[in-house]
């Protein structure tokens, strides 16, 4: 586990502010108990990974893949992708959740590090982004971060990002995401409005799949 580029000081203010806000709200236990409690209920809480699955079916022969869970949190996707046979890293900005993450899966491969400036001698079949990155991460990073994830990707490799499509001044969407994938050679895969893989339609929620 690397730990480098985060200081610690108040939950999150290494991230953003917004992400700090976020972070005062939210006690950790309880978020991860909550993720616990669905899924011994039996509800579906891997959406993004089953997204990961389908794409590893269409895109990649069913073949096991290399993938960056980037901005991974406390390690749900990137613990259940591992899981099912995917040679996985995580890497996040706080380093509270690479901490709980390493907890949990020691044996997984997490880094406390910027999305903008990561780097690894392993070149990723699939690069996703869940829960939120864009919206959470500092106003005007984004560009930045696609950058450097596209330098990232393999051959062939899949960068995929699923985040709210809100209406603030400083909000990123959809068609700036793939605006700049476009910037650094990539082109746009799919579009959908959930992990499910249903159309987009312009609505408050996109998956943006780019290669």
């Amino acid at each position: 586990m690397t730990t480098n580029s985060a200081e610690r000081g108040e939950p999150g203010e290494g991230v953003s502010a917004r992400w700090a806000e976020w972070r005062r709200s939210v006690d950790l236990d309880k978020y991860d108990a909550r993720w616990e409690s669905m899924a011994a209920r039996g509800e579906s809480v891997h959406g993004e990974a089953d997204a990961v699955s389908r794409l590893a079916r269409d895109h990649f022969g069913g073949r096991d893949l290399t993938v960056l869970d980037a901005g991974c949190g406390t390690g749900r996707l990137g613990i259940e992708l591992t899981n099912r046979g995917h040679h996985v890293i995580g890497v996040d900005l706080d380093p509270d959740m690479i901490d709980r993450a390493h907890r949990k899966r020691p044996d997984i491969e997490w880094h406390a590090h910027d999305l903008a400036t990561f780097d690894s001698s392993t070149r990723f079949d699939v690069i996703v982004m869940a829960g939120n990155i864009p919206n959470f991460c500092r106003p005007g990073e984004q560009p930045r971060i696609v950058a450097n994830l596209a330098r990232l990707l393999a051959p062939g490799g899949l960068l995929v990002c699923g985040w709210s499509q809100e209406s603030r001044d400083e909000s990123y969407h959809a068609q700036q995401f793939i605006a700049d994938g476009e910037v650094n050679g990539l082109f746009l895969v799919s579009a959908w409005k959930n992990w499910e893989g249903e159309s987009f339609d312009d609505g408050d929620y996109a998956v943006i799949v780019l290669s």
